[in-house]
């Protein structure tokens, strides 16, 4: 009678830990936002699974895996936090760099230098085709 108790018990946490399981996105790959999260839990749970089989009682097996999984989902969910606001810094900065900030004044010059660059070179192109029509 108390082992089928305790088999029953042990095979509610088991379905209970598969439902909890089930509302974490399954995706452990890194396009995911809760990937640390996912691996996280699931390797807390296996952790505190193997730990508590160890030990040779299967509630404590199911407290364990419940316990892990917990830790490492909170662990794993603090890393794509600050995953999170890492990406964001650098987007902002990548943003401030790519931003043009030059007065109108001085971009006004830049476009003269360019164009009097562009005269230039239309001078040398007209001399150089000037030359080979001479030689011909």
């Amino acid at each position: 009678m108390k082992k089928s108790r305790t088999l029953i018990k042990s095979a509610l946490i088991g379905l209970t830990l598969i439902s909890l399981a089930g509302c974490a996105s399954p995706e452990f790959d890194s396009d995911n936002e809760n990937a640390a999260r996912n691996r996280g839990a699931a390797g807390g749970a296996l952790l505190g699974a193997t730990a508590g089989l160890l030990l040779g009682s299967p509630e404590l097996a199911a407290k364990g895996a419940i316990a892990g999984g917990v830790a490492g989902g909170v662990s794993g969910s603090m890393k794509d936090l600050d995953d999170s606001r890492s990406a964001d810094r650098n987007q902002v900065m990548a943003d401030g760099v790519s931003q043009d900030t030059r007065s109108d004044a001085e971009k006004r010059a830049a476009e003269l230098e360019a164009e009097l660059r562009i005269l230039e070179l239309e001078k040398q192109l007209a001399e150089l085709k000037g030359e080979k029509t001479e030689e011909s």
